[in-house]
């Protein structure tokens, strides 16, 4: 498995991993992973939230789910490249 994917694939679990058993002292950081994205997009009229429930948060709508995981997919994707580009340049030896 090449390295970038190796790191891709930890990256994507550990944060489906934090986001699954998080603790209580996380809640509003996973909350802000979550609903920030989604604001400039709701501003510009996209609808990415369901219709909220009387007295609280409106969930995301299945195009606010599909453009966050898309978000977090590139974010996660471009960290591993650019871990695997460090890591490689590291191991690589030095040309004259």
């Amino acid at each position: 498995m090449p390295l970038r994917w190796f790191l891709f694939a930890i990256l994507v679990v550990s944060h489906a991993t934090l986001t699954w058993i998080s603790p209580q002292v996380l809640a509003p950081v996973l909350a802000g992973v979550l609903y920030l994205p989604l604001m400039p997009l709701q501003a510009l009229g996209l609808a990415v939230f369901a219709m909220p429930e009387a007295g609280g948060w409106s969930a995301p709508s299945l195009l606010g789910w599909a453009l966050v995981l898309m978000l977090w997919l590139a974010i996660w994707w471009g960290m591993a490249s650019l871990l695997a580009r460090l890591v490689t340049k590291r191991r690589s030896p030095t040309q004259p």
